[in-house]
């Protein structure tokens, strides 16, 4: 009866598992002005980075609106610093389309060297365009980084539609 059981989970598995695929979407950089006055919310600093100019491509290209911003949480411990991300921006397309991109993830690095340990993001877009309007049923995941000040930018999003 083990035997029985065993091989219809194993079937199960095999026959029912999903793989996953990935299609890069966008490639968004931006620049966020004034956060350095933090308040606090359950022993956790709490800030507002407002996005300041940004520009994308990808499947289509043009520019972050200065509207929006990464409100996040954050404490240190043992040197590094550990952030929960939500983000809202505004990008507007080179044909003059607007996409709403909501995002939430993970910023962890190190304090004294501003080295990233961990950069991810989930992305969701909401948009009234009918040329791209698929991307509100689309799913995404995003790895950051930090970009040298001489790109004009902080950030990079590197952002991946998930599907099956």
């Amino acid at each position: 009866m083990k035997r029985f059981i065993l091989f219809f989970l194993l079937l199960g598995t095999i026959c029912f598992s999903q793989e996953l695929k990935t299609k890069k979407i966008f490639t968004i950089k931006v620049s966020v002005g004034d956060y350095s006055q933090p308040g606090e919310y359950l022993n956790l600093q709490t800030s507002y980075a407002p996005y300041t100019k940004g520009e994308f491509d990808g499947i289509t290209s043009g520019k972050v609106l200065p509207v929006g911003g990464d409100f996040f949480k954050s404490y240190s411990k043992n040197g590094t610093n550990y952030s929960e991300l939500d983000i809202d921006l505004v990008m507007l397309t080179d044909g003059g389309e607007k996409i709403f991109c909501k995002a939430s993830g993970i910023l962890n690095y190190e304090i004294d060297t501003f080295k990233p340990l961990k950069f991810e993001t989930q992305w969701r877009f909401m948009t009234s365009s009918k040329k791209f309007s698929y991307l509100n049923e689309v799913i995404a995941i995003g790895l950051g980084s930090f970009l040298d000040e001489k790109s004009g930018y902080m950030f990079q999003h590197e952002i991946y539609q998930v599907y099956k």
